[in-house]
C-alpha cells in the first residue's frame, strides 16, 4: 500500500493559537495545523506538558513552527499576561482548553466555578484582550460539545452554585462558550472576521495514534477497542471538524461543525445543529453582559 501523501502546506504564513494544546483534542489540532505549515502557539498551563507536546509534534513535523504561550484559563491574571505577551498577528484562536469534571466546590483562582470559569470566562477574557492582535480576517473557534444540548442557559445564574451532575455542568459551561461565539459572530457581522463553533464528536484515547508522553494506552486495550471504531473515533479524528472550522474556505461566520456520522460521534466534518438556547440572540446578549460584569473584562468598542 502506498504511503499517504504529506499534508498540503497551505497554512504557511498563518499564526494560530490553540488553548490546551498539550493534550487531547488540542494537541491534535496543533499537530494537524503545524503539518500544514501554520505557526502554532500552544497555550498551555504546564510548561512540562507543553514541552512534551512540542517534542511529539516535532517528531511528526520536524520543521514545525511552534511557540509555547504560558496560559492558565482559570486565572484572569494569567490570561491578561498571555494576551499582552502574544506580540504578533493571530489568524485564528481555537478555544479548546477545558475542565471536563469537577466537584461543586472547585473554584478558579479568581473564585469562579471551575468549569464555567475555565471553559467559558477564561476564553471570553482571552479573546477580548487578544482582539487588537487579531488579523482582519481572523477566526475564533469555540470548541463545543454534544453535551450542550442537555444544558439550560440562564445568564443571571452563570456563576451561581450548581446542582445535578458534573456532566450537566460541563454541558452548561460549553453551552456558554458556544453562545458567546454565536454572539461574537453577530457583533462581527459586516467584517471579515468569523466566530464559529465546532465539536469533536465522541473521541477516545484507545483509538488515537500513539504519541510519546501523551495518554499512554496499552496494546491490549487498543486491540479490545478496535471494534468500537465503527461508532466512535480517535482524538485525531475529533480534531478534524475543529481544524476545518479554523481553516476551510467553505466555513462562514456563525457555523457549527462536527462529525457528520451517526449521532455526530464520528465522521468527516459537516455542518451540524446547535440548540436554540446557544443560538438565541437574547441569551447571547445577556450572557455577554454577565461575562463582562463577572470578569471585569470588556471587548474594545
Amino acid at each position: 500500500m502506498d504511503a499517504a501523501p504529506p499534508p498540503a502546506r497551505d497554512l504557511l504564513g498563518r499564526s494560530m493559537l490553540v488553548t490546551g494544546a498539550n493534550a487531547g483534542i488540542g494537541y491534535w489540532c496543533a499537530e494537524q495545523l503545524a503539518a500544514r505549515g501554520a505557526r502554532v502557539l500552544l497555550g498551555c498551563r504546564s510548561a512540562e506538558r507543553a514541552a512534551t507536546a512540542v517534542t511529539a509534534i516535532r517528531a511528526q513535523v520536524p520543521d514545525a513552527d511552534l511557540r509555547v504561550l504560558p496560559l492558565d484559563l482559570g486565572s484572569l491574571d494569567s490570561v491578561a499576561e498571555a494576551s499582552a505577551d502574544v506580540g504578533e498577528r493571530i489568524d485564528a484562536v481555537i478555544c479548546n482548553a477545558g475542565v471536563k469534571a469537577a466537584d461543586r466546590s472547585a473554584r478558579t483562582s479568581d473564585g469562579f466555578d471551575l468549569m464555567v470559569g475555565t471553559n467559558f470566562l477564561g476564553h471570553f477574557a482571552l479573546v477580548a484582550q487578544l482582539e487588537p492582535a487579531l488579523a482582519p480576517d481572523a477566526r475564533v473557534i469555540a470548541v463545543g460539545s454534544i453535551a450542550h444540548r442537555f444544558a439550560t442557559l440562564d445568564p443571571a445564574t452563570l456563576d451561581a452554585p450548581w446542582t445535578g451532575s458534573s456532566l450537566r455542568q460541563y454541558g452548561r459551561s460549553k453551552a456558554a462558550l458556544m453562545s458567546f461565539a454565536f454572539e461574537l459572530s453577530r457583533r462581527w457581522s459586516g467584517s471579515s472576521r468569523m466566530a464559529v463553533c465546532a465539536h469533536p464528536g465522541y473521541a477516545v484515547d484507545p483509538l488515537t495514534p500513539p504519541r510519546p508522553g501523551l495518554a499512554e494506552v496499552s496494546g491490549f486495550v487498543r486491540a479490545l477497542s478496535g471494534p468500537s471504531r465503527a461508532l466512535v473515533q480517535g482524538k485525531d479524528g475529533g480534531a478534524l471538524p475543529i481544524v476545518h472550522a479554523a481553516t476551510a474556505a467553505e466555513v462562514v461566520s456563525g457555523d457549527y461543525w462536527g462529525p457528520g456520522g451517526l449521532l455526530e460521534f464520528r465522521g468527516a466534518p459537516a455542518r451540524v445543529a446547535a440548540s436554540d438556547d446557544v443560538r438565541s440572540t437574547a441569551i447571547g446578549t445577556a450572557l455577554w453582559a454577565a461575562a463582562e460584569s463577572i470578569t471585569g473584562v470588556r471587548f474594545p468598542a
